[in-house]
């Protein structure tokens, strides 16, 4: 089994924050709790997507789609390839 384990979260720093906020003309959210957080570097500038824990899992259960272990929206067909696969999805929606 081959997997790449990563973490693709949001990265944002203090002046990466400032910035965006800036060009999107929302400085008033600078005062919120979470960005005043990271403007007060009180916390890290890292936040993580949870991807890489889903890709861990998949590791340890021996899955081969990230579908067995993370919801995710799939169209019809691919439900359908992955049952042909013998891969039971995790599904979006009941039917």
């Amino acid at each position: 089994y081959r997997h790449e384990l990563s973490s693709m979260g949001i990265r944002v720093d203090k002046n990466s924050l400032l910035k965006q906020l800036k060009s999107r003309g929302m400085e008033k959210q600078a005062t919120l709790s979470f960005q005043k957080a990271i403007l007060d570097e009180m916390i890290p500038f890292s936040y993580g997507g949870g991807l890489g824990i889903s890709r861990l899992l998949m590791l340890l259960l021996r899955t081969s789609h990230i579908g067995e272990v993370h919801v995710g929206v799939w169209h019809d067909d691919h439900y359908d390839q992955a049952a042909l696969a013998g891969i039971d999805l995790i599904p979006d929606r009941i039917t």
